[in-house]
């Protein structure tokens, strides 16, 4: 029975590429260092992404990208706790819209564009990490002695 497994010819085929996708899209994975974290931050496009760099002043993602061909179409990954709120994006210096698909976790930015050559890509949150994260967890626990120890008192 082995035998006759092993002699079973293999085959494959090839998946057709999508109709009117000239150019497929390419994965990046972009690893965000802001404050003590480490984000990732994901892009897919069908055009060259070369570098993203964070401007925690400004609560900005800068995505840089060069393209050979028009119909550039771009995906991009932003955890809520690097940037979050209301998201404003410019491409060039240029207010452009694109759509923005709210998640648990992060929010999705889609662009399209017909622009070849380098592009700058600004994506600006209103906020910036959960502030005070690193004294949430005191403030809780000094919160809970407080409401404990208060209503032993009013007991006695």
């Amino acid at each position: 029975m082995l035998l006759g497994l092993l002699s079973v010819p293999a085959f494959a085929t090839t998946i057709p590429a999508p109709k009117g996708l000239d150019h497929p899209g390419i994965k990046w994975d972009w690893q965000i260092t802001a404050g003590n974290y480490n984000f990732d931050v994901s892009t897919v496009s069908n055009y060259d992404m070369k570098n993203v760099t964070f401007n925690k002043i400004n609560k900005e993602l800068i995505f840089t990208g060069n393209s050979t061909h028009y119909g550039n179409i771009a995906e991009i990954d932003i955890p809520h706790n690097l940037i979050g709120g209301n998201l404003t994006i410019s491409q060039d210096g240029k207010p452009i819209s694109a759509i923005v698909i709210p998640g648990t976790d992060s929010s999705t930015v889609m662009l399209k564009f017909n622009q070849t050559g380098l592009t700058t890509t600004s994506i600006l949150g209103t906020t910036y990490l959960p502030e005070f994260s690193s004294v949430a967890p005191l403030v809780m626990v000094l919160s809970i002695i407080i409401v404990i120890f208060t209503t032993r008192l009013k007991k006695f």
